[in-house]
């Protein structure tokens, strides 16, 4: 039996590997083709190119990625040995289906935790140069429960930011010299964004400083109402978006002082629910896969048997979208959700699993 365990999860690795890899090319063909020009006009040099691919692949696709192609491994991989007639063999020896994918499911448990750490590690980090590489000399960093941005000669620190109400909360601008010298400090708690992306900052206090004179003291101005020039609308959408950059220790850290401020974290809760329950999936997809794979010993037919899997998978990504809109609208509690999603498919690939003929 070890024999046999080593073989069909040497297949299962192999074909994992080799569907990775031509899935990552295709991708980047895909890519090509559709934004070429952007993509030149941004990115003229080779080594401009692939850097600006090499990042853009982790960031928009791995976490989609890695569960389909265990999916597609382990389908291959138990549906070519079915049309081989392994399976009848195996059969014939006495060894029971369920006992045979054991070894895969344990890999597909491993390459679970492998993607919540690659996610936490290398997809953070892509996703981070690949804002870095599109805005140059720009820059959100997490400190201290807010957010700070950094362009030019500006640092602005926003607690909180909502893109629909075009609102930001907590929000602290620093101006300095061209050598670093803090030239005046802005703040306010409450900033209104108008149709021309300005700024309206209520209630503010600003600092003057002599940079000539760092021991003088701070000339103090109180004002109902300034306004800021400060960026275009991508650059509020990064603000609304800037949790998704965070790692699960900084979004917690994040949570913890919001709660603090006696703030809503109800959508940041969830946001962590859903990156902790994504590396399921690769597990609920291989059970999927199994039933399916086996299936082919009796069908005879690859194409059946992988056009009911793709049905399944997209009503996986209908559901858990439909799921997230609804999470969005309070319409279902967000922490709760996502593990919902994948309990419900997951308990149906457990029943598909059980009636697997022994």
């Amino acid at each position: 039996m070890r024999i046999l365990s080593r073989y069909y999860l040497t297949s299962y690795l192999s074909l994992f590997v080799s569907i990775l890899f031509a899935s990552m090319i295709v991708i980047v063909i895909i890519e090509l083709l559709l934004n070429f020009e952007q993509i030149m006009e941004d990115h003229a040099g080779f080594a401009d190119l692939a850097t600006y691919l090499f990042l853009r692949l982790p960031s928009y696709y791995f976490r989609d990625l890695i569960p389909v192609t265990s999916f597609a491994a382990v389908f291959f991989c138990l549906g070519l040995a079915a049309r081989r007639h392994e399976l009848t063999a195996v059969k014939t020896g006495g060894i029971s289906p369920h006992r045979m994918v054991v070894p895969i499911l344990a890999a597909a448990t491993v390459l679970s935790g492998a993607m919540l750490i690659v996610s936490e590690t290398v997809v953070l980090s892509a996703t981070r140069a690949l804002i870095r590489l599109e805005n140059p000399g720009e820059e959100i960093a997490y400190r201290r429960g807010s957010f700070w941005y950094h362009r030019g000669d500006t640092i602005y620190s926003v607690r909180e930011a909502d893109r629909n109400l075009k609102t930001l909360r907590g929000v602290r601008i620093f101006e300095t010299s061209p050598v670093g010298r803090l030239l005046q400090s802005t703040q306010s708690e409450f900033v209104q964004v108008d149709e021309s992306n300005r700024w309206h900052l209520r209630d503010a206090t600003v600092r003057k400083f002599d940079p000539s004179n760092p021991a003088s003291p701070a000339i103090v101005e109180r004002r109902a109402e300034t306004v800021v020039d400060v960026a275009a609308e991508h650059d509020l959408a990064r603000l609304d978006a800037r949790a998704k950059t965070l790692s699960l220790s900084e979004l917690h850290a994040y949570i913890r002082a919001r709660s603090v401020e006696g703030r809503d974290v109800e959508i940041f809760r969830g946001m962590m629910s859903a990156r902790l329950a994504e590396p399921l999936t690769v597990i609920v997809f291989a059970m999927v896969a199994i039933p399916l794979g086996l299936s082919v010993e009796r069908h005879r037919s690859l194409a059946t048997a992988a056009v009911v899997g793709i049905a399944i998978l997209g009503a996986f990504y209908t559901t858990r979208t439909a799921a997230t809109m609804l999470s969005a609208a309070a319409l279902t509690p967000a922490t709760q959700t996502p593990w919902f999603v994948i309990a419900g498919f997951g308990g149906f690939a457990a029943f598909r699993l059980a009636r697997i003929p022994r």
